[in-house]
């Protein structure tokens, strides 16, 4: 009973703990969908579209904050490659965490959700050019 309690509190702890890096992400993976997407993506000129209108910047600043968001893009895109190697690693663990949960006809569905999952992650990393 006492091993039985343990592992309902590990596997709650693991639940929230996978609640909160998957929220956390996603946000993440949000504000950066919104932000940088590059240029040949409309991702540096629609923020400084949007720096405008609700800032109010001139064509000069416009230029100007395009100039300083190319300049930084190369080490934010760094970054991002550095925590997405980071979570792609948990999201694998989790996955097989998962996995060793289900029973054989279970492991087959949730194989095909996530074959689902991840199709349509890669088409939308695709269209918008997430690295």
């Amino acid at each position: 009973m006492i091993a039985s309690r343990s592992a309902a509190f590990r596997l709650l702890a693991v639940a929230f703990s996978l609640g909160a890096l998957v929220g956390g992400a996603a946000t993440m993976l949000a504000e950066r969908g919104s932000h940088s997407r590059g240029p040949h993506q409309g991702g540096r000129q629609q923020y400084v579209s949007r720096l405008a209108s609700e800032v109010g910047l001139s064509a000069d600043q416009e230029r100007e904050a395009a100039a300083v968001l190319e300049r930084h893009e190369p080490v934010m895109d760094s970054i991002w490659n550095q925590v997405r190697q980071q979570f792609d690693t948990e999201r694998q663990a989790v996955r097989r965490d998962i996995r060793a949960l289900l029973t054989p006809d279970q492991v087959a569905k949730y194989d095909a959700m996530l074959a689902r999952k991840d199709s349509v992650r890669r088409e939308k990393e695709s269209k918008h050019g997430n690295r």
